[in-house]
């Protein structure tokens, strides 16, 4: 019986026979914009930054600031070695390296008094930028007091500009002789060759009297043969960069001549005049102002101390033979220049010290004032708003020192951590801080001496880098 029954799998359809099944058609899809995918954080950040950094975007140059500032060493970890080096250097001894002229130069200029203590602070306060002197505090209050005058701050903006390039007309002329320098080595012939016969023609020794002849052959010559090669190769490795680097000081050297000068001040006092209604004798001091600032910063201001750092700084970069070397001085320069940074909210000053045969090192951070932060305590306290500033001063064979010090109405609090060795003299050490402040027509209402290892002003340090995102404003 079971074998009479069959099971045979059912007959289709012929109305689905050799017809090729159909696909289903998925909805149009939307691109994908990379710039708003989240990046995850690293795992080399701590938590306190994670929160923070996965707020920020990561190409920007808030954010690029943050990461050189963490890779890049202090200056305690590298200039002071580098310091320390040429103060440990015997005197009389022979030295047939190529930088020990250079090295004897620092060793001079670190020996110093009480009173060139003093000078090279001040020397590096008044000249950490090319903006201070009696106009620019003119401009600076003018611009507070007309804070939403978008054309006030665009007039200023390119006098600034031009004072700028006007006064660093040899530097950047310099820069760029050396980048076309290096770009002939990076391209090929016959573009190399082409480029090197039209940087000779390029007036590098009188550049103020060259300018216009200099921005002739680079804009009708020599921009044209990088576009001519650009097109031809589309290089984007490292000759495009230096490429971007020359168009970049170009175009501050397209706004350097002394008639550039002229006629963006010459618009900024009809603006004053004009629009701000300022009087005659306001717009007289000005000029008065103008033409002084002018006679000053022709001449080059000059300091041992500074000048031989930067030339040991710049000749170790070029002749030592040793990688450590070359790295503390690399580091060094880069720390520097981030100290001159928008989002920096210091001014920081370092002084190398051999005073009576002793080293110190020491740094000091003083705390810019955000302009609406600064209106809003000059409102709350009729005193005005506290000055802070933070110390460190390593003594060999003394120890490490840290102080915070707020100034306001001409009173102090001093906060001062001290090696562990100095505990039974915090009194006599107190007696002595009060005494300082004294003298200088201070006084010191309240003084906390600690002792053992402090963070105490990196940590502030860091803490008012990280704030300066809410405060920060790069807009042109």
């Amino acid at each position: 019986m079971p074998d009479n029954l069959r099971i045979t799998p059912p007959i289709p359809n012929s109305d689905t026979i050799n017809k090729i099944p159909t696909t289903k058609q998925t909805g149009p899809t939307t691109p994908i914009d990379p710039s708003k995918v989240v990046q995850p954080n690293t795992d080399k950040q701590g938590d306190t930054n994670a929160r923070f950094e996965f707020l920020l975007n990561r190409n920007s140059v808030f954010n690029k600031f943050l990461e050189q500032l963490n890779r890049t060493p202090a200056l305690s970890e590298t200039l002071q070695k580098v310091t320390f080096e040429a103060f440990s250097r015997p005197e009389n001894v022979h030295d047939s390296r190529t930088n020990a002229p250079f090295m004897k130069e620092l060793t001079a200029a670190m020996k110093m008094e009480p009173a060139d203590i003093l000078k090279n602070l001040t020397f590096q306060s008044n000249n950490r930028t090319k903006f201070t002197g009696p106009i620019f505090d003119v401009l600076r209050n003018l611009l507070n007091a007309h804070a939403g005058d978008r054309e006030l701050k665009q007039t200023i903006s390119n006098f600034l500009k031009a004072y700028d390039g006007y006064f660093s007309t040899a530097d950047t002329t310099q820069a760029i002789a050396k980048e076309l320098d290096t770009l002939s080595t990076q391209i090929p012939n016959p573009y190399s060759k082409q480029l090197k016969e039209l940087t000779k023609e390029l007036i590098t020794d009188q550049p103020v009297k060259g300018l216009d002849l200099n921005l002739s052959v680079l804009k009708e010559k020599v921009i044209p043969l990088l576009g001519k090669y650009v097109a031809a190769s589309n290089d984007y490795g490292v000759a495009r960069d230096n490429i971007t680097l020359l168009v970049h000081n170009l175009a501050r050297l397209n706004i350097s001549s002394h008639q550039e000068l002229v006629d963006t001040f010459t618009a900024l006092l009809d603006y004053c005049k004009y629009e701000l209604n300022l009087p005659e004798p306001k717009m007289n001091e000005i000029k008065s102002m103008f033409l002084k600032t002018v006679t000053e910063a022709s001449q080059k201001p000059e300091n041992p101390l500074f000048d031989s750092i930067i030339k040991m700084l710049s000749e170790n970069m070029k002749q030592s033979s040793s990688s450590v070397t070359q790295s503390l001085c690399r580091d060094t320069l880069t720390s520097l220049l981030l100290d001159n940074s928008v989002y920096m909210p210091f001014n920081h000053i370092f002084l190398p010290i051999n005073y009576n045969g002793q080293f110190m090192f020491t740094e000091i951070w003083i705390e810019k004032e955000n302009e609406k932060e600064k209106s809003r305590r000059g409102n709350l306290e009729s005193g005005g708003s506290p000055v802070r500033l933070y110390l460190t001063f390593d003594i060999k064979r003394l120890g490490y020192f840290e102080a915070a010090v707020s100034f306001i109405d001409g009173k102090a609090d001093i906060q001062l951590n001290c090696p562990e060795s100095l505990e039974k003299d915090k009194r006599a050490i107190s007696e002595k801080i009060a005494d300082i402040f004294a003298q200088n027509g201070l006084t010191a209402q309240k003084i906390e001496l600690l002792t053992g290892p402090g963070a105490v002003t990196k940590k502030q340090i860091l803490r008012r880098v990280y704030e300066r995102k809410n405060v920060i404003d790069v807009t042109v």
